[in-house]
């Protein structure tokens, strides 16, 4: 199951491949790159702003109007809302460009999801609009 084989008294396993073929682990690491890339990008720029915001030690949060506050806040929503976004439309650009069907895939599922995220957050800001909430 294993290849396994001695070096100095010690044995070394290598590790079996899930793959059967490089063709399908390119398939796999394609999508998975176009899916992965802009819900990381997008959604770490909002987590890294978000902790600057909730880290009273840097000063940002002791005065909140500061213009530092405000740009780390713009930086906080636009990380989700629009950086994921364009993230996906860019790597789609860049799949078709080089050819790449599986990145291209990856990408447009990021996309759609993208939009059901922020159809998500402005149906949510409009029901507690209507309510009279805050």
């Amino acid at each position: 199951m294993f290849n396994s084989f001695k070096v100095f008294e010690i044995i070394i396993v290598r590790k079996m491949s899930i793959f059967i073929n490089s063709e399908a682990k390119q398939r796999f690491q394609g999508f998975w790159f176009g899916l992965g890339i802009p819900i990381l990008g997008g959604w770490g720029i909002s987590l890294f702003s978000l902790i600057l915001l909730t880290n009273r030690n840097l000063g940002i949060a002791g005065n909140p109007y500061s213009p530092m506050t405000h740009i780390v806040i713009i930086l906080w929503i636009s990380g989700h809302l629009l950086m994921w976004p364009l993230l996906s439309w860019l790597m789609i650009r860049r799949a078709k460009k080089t050819g790449n069907l599986h990145c291209e895939k990856g990408s447009r599922l990021s996309l759609k999801l993208a939009i059901a995220w922020i159809t998500f957050i402005v149906s949510v800001g409009a029901i507690q609009a209507l309510l009279g909430g805050a």
